[in-house]
């Protein structure tokens, strides 16, 4: 023992004894005195350094030493890195010391000594008594220690560092440790690579080092010879699972977001005023449910800044193309690899194509082996094909694996399931190859509409609606819709395949009225004189009067209108009707339909006989600046056109009572397609492709797990059950655990109280039993 005492610290100076007397045993303490007057208590902090060297020299002999052995010199460590600034000279060989036992004996140490090493490391960096790249290298040299919480420590305490330098706004501190941190990435030891490829992606994330550098480093470690390095690097550019299967996180207007932002409080500020409160039952809820929101918010906040920077790091890429050809290339390969690495290839090549538009032809053929119903992941790798194609792919390509999906999922002998995914796959392939199809698959694909299944026709009725939109030429004349007036060719996009319409106007912009116009002349008339005012009311009281004369003049024309709507309604919905008739019926409607023009004229329409379509569109798009709803509004303008007609669409779309919820619903849903196609990357999501009209009828254990989910985090109706080691138990019970001698009296007291009956019926079975009879009842 007395080799492995600790050695004793020198007494302290007789006159300042009694000063510190408290302070010696609480280094807490005298570290708050000694930064008030470095000066006069430099004799202690000497005093502390001579007793850690003195200690040092014992742990060097015996370095795997327990904690609590060595408990005194951790707290002289941290009182040391604490005060270690007002002494610069001693702080240098105190930093060098601990940086060279850390070296060469870090492994043999005690894990708890070894944290609390690098944690005055950091202390005395974050005070820029050491230079910071020595101590990011040393923590790297450490990253080999088997210590899973040292790893997670040294990576927290660089990305502290890099958010200090990025808020001091250090650009030369920063692209130096950018510079080492990269040096290490190509480092042979995986672990090391491994480490500072996670610094790259926090730093990117948190927008330290979001530059094309950093973007593509990350990419090169898809192919390290690490697996999990290469799965970590897809996963970055791929982003979250939420993302990818299209749910949604409630954003709100950013003006809105930063005013809840200032109004709400802080988590530290809900826990003090919790703290300083009365606890009653209402506080105490309050207090769980708004951890729970500030928990949710700071989730939701996360998950778009990842979206945001996955999007971004596949544009700063030097060269997709590339990079996808490398992938392609290690997919090609017969080295086995697991089917989940694999997957996160396909899904990148994907993103990577859809998102810069390559040629990555031999890829399209390389799906065609995991086209069938049985494969496993087979919605999410439909997803992918869907997500790889775009309008600049050679239409030959697109349609061999158009033919490969119809033939394996959309078939009899498949599932209603398995050819709705089918179905919905090829709608999102469509929508951006809109002349990958032919006739003949389209109008094969239409006969669905008729199906038993509900999900199977509507997914074909919604496919059907999309192509009507795009490419009405595949389909058959029947299912082409409305026709539209003339050649209007102002919501088409494409004449042929790499044949982009390039127009000065907005498509559609003619639906928009000029309300802003409007409004501002009624504020200017509205200054007027009063004489203006009674002037205009005795005008519309005269018009009023000549209207109501008119009314009975026109009760009969009124009822011609409502007949010829009706008869237009039954040839549009109806589609088992020939196509002969319909030509006829539409060109009596035509001629109808003028008589209703000049019977109730609108402002729409006669803006449109004063001036074309396109011209009004190209004066609207000129004269304002339009805004994401108008946009909105002209994509559903241009999709009602072609089923209801342009003429109808200009009497303000009367008469539309006879659309079921299915028609709307599939309005809605090539609606939702069309914008899908303008957001941030324009790709589909896979809630897209697993779209059902109809729930498959759940089982009785699948409505108890959706109930039992949506119980999480909801407090139990009635009584609350009360907390404690002795609560729901009977006397009963708990004299059971007792021990004998305890309830050894009390149990003979309950044989001496028994009733003369009760020891006269026991006597009885006694003596029963003793003659070999069984007892019975008295």
């Amino acid at each position: 023992m007395t080799a492995t005492a600790l050695p004793m610290m020198p007494p302290a100076v007789s006159g300042k004894k009694s000063r510190f007397v408290m302070s010696e045993s609480n280094l807490g303490l005298m570290q708050e005195i000694v930064r008030k007057d470095p000066e006069s208590y430099k004799e202690e902090f000497n005093e502390q350094l001579y007793f850690y060297t003195q200690t040092m020299k014992l742990l060097q002999l015996q370095p795997a030493m327990h904690k609590l052995e060595v408990q005194s010199l951790l707290d002289t460590i941290i009182f040391l890195a604490g005060v270690a600034q007002f002494y610069p000279t001693e702080a240098k060989e105190f930093s060098a010391h601990l940086q060279t036992i850390l070296r060469e004996q870090a492994p043999g140490l005690d894990a708890e000594v070894r944290m609390q090493f690098c944690k005055a490391l950091v202390c005395l960096r974050n005070k820029n008594m050491v230079e910071p790249l020595e101590i990011t290298e040393l923590f790297f040299e450490l990253t080999k220690v088997e210590d899973k919480r040292l790893r997670k420590f040294i990576i927290t305490s660089i990305g502290a560092h890099l958010k200090r330098l990025y808020l001091k706004k250090n650009a030369k501190a920063l692209s130096k440790l950018q510079n080492f941190c990269l040096t290490k990435l190509k480092d042979s030891r995986s672990i090391i690579a491994r480490v500072a490829q996670l610094i790259l992606i926090d730093a990117f994330r948190k927008q330290y080092w979001r530059d094309a550098k950093t973007a593509n480093a990350i990419a090169e470690c898809c192919f390290h010879k690490l697996p999990k390095m290469q799965v970590t690097a897809m996963k970055f550019f791929l982003g979250s699972k939420e993302d990818e299967e299209g749910i949604e996180v409630d954003s709100e207007d950013d003006e809105e977001a930063a005013e809840k932002d200032a109004e709400q409080k802080t988590l530290k500020d809900i826990m003090q005023s919790y703290r300083n409160a009365k606890k009653t039952k209402k506080r105490t809820k309050d207090f769980e449910k708004a951890k729970k929101m500030l928990s949710k918010k700071r989730k939701s906040k996360k998950e778009g800044r990842s979206k945001e920077c996955n999007l971004l790091a596949i544009q700063l890429l030097y060269d997709p193309q590339a990079l996808s050809d490398r992938l392609f290339g290690m997919l090609e390969q017969k080295k086995i690899d697991k089917f989940e690495i694999r997957l996160f290839r396909i899904a990148l090549i994907a993103r990577l194509a859809g998102i810069h538009k390559l040629q990555t032809l031999g890829f399209y053929s390389y799906l065609h082996r995991y086209m069938q119903p049985r494969q496993r992941d087979v919605t999410r790798i439909l997803l992918y094909a869907a997500q790889a194609c775009h309008d600049l792919v050679p239409p030959d390509t697109i349609e061999q694996l158009l033919r490969c999906i119809a033939q394996e999922f959309i078939t009899d002998r498949n599932s209603p399931e398995a050819i709705t995914v089918g179905i919905n796959a090829i709608r999102e392939i469509l929508a951006n190859c809109p002349f990958a199809a032919t006739e003949e698959l389209m109008r094969d694909l239409a006969e669905y509409k008729q199906y038993k299944n509900k999900n199977v026709s509507m997914a074909a009725r919604g496919l059907v609606a999309l192509c009507r939109t795009l490419n009405p030429k595949l389909l058959k004349k029947k299912d082409r819709g409305r026709p539209v007036d003339g050649k209007d060719e102002t919501a088409e996009e494409y004449r042929a395949y790499a044949a982009p319409i390039v127009r000065d106007f907005v498509p559609g912009a003619e639906c928009l009225d000029d309300e802003q116009l409007i409004d501002e002349d009624e504020e200017k008339s509205g200054s007027g004189s009063d004489e203006e005012e009674e002037w205009e009311d005795y005008s519309e009281s005269e018009e009023s009067e000549e209207i109501e004369g008119d009314d009975d003049e026109e009760e009969e024309g009124d009822e011609e209108v409502e007949e010829i709507d009706d008869d237009d309604e039954e040839l549009e919905f109806d589609e088992e009707d020939g196509e002969d008739e319909e030509v006829s019926d539409e060109e009596g409607d035509e001629d109808d339909e003028r008589e209703i023009e000049a019977a109730s004229p609108s402002p729409s329409t006669t803006l449109s006989t004063s001036t074309n379509a396109a011209e009004k569109a190209a004066t609207i798009s000129n004269d304002r600046i339009l805004t994401q709803a108008e946009f909105k509004k002209i994509r559903q303008w241009q999709i009602k056109k072609h089923i209801l007609g342009s003429k109808r669409l200009a009497r303000g779309g009367k008469k539309r009572e006879h659309l079921t919820n299915d028609d709307r619903l599939i309005e809605e849903e090539v609606l939702q397609t069309f914008q899908t196609r303008d957001t941030s990357d324009g790709l589909p999501r896979l809630n897209a492709i697993e779209h059902f009209h109809k729930k498959k009828k759940e089982t009785k254990a699948e409505r108890l797990e959706r109930v039992e989910e949506g119980r999480e985090g909801r407090e139990d109706y009635g009584k609350k059950k009360k907390n404690g080691p002795h609560v729901g138990r009977t006397n009963r019970e708990l004299a059971k655990k007792k021990v004998f001698q305890m309830v050894r009296a009390k149990k003979r007291g309950q044989n001496r109280q028994r009733s003369f009956r009760d020891q006269q019926k026991s006597l009885r079975n006694y003596l029963l039993r003793q003659s070999g009879r069984k007892p019975g009842n008295m």
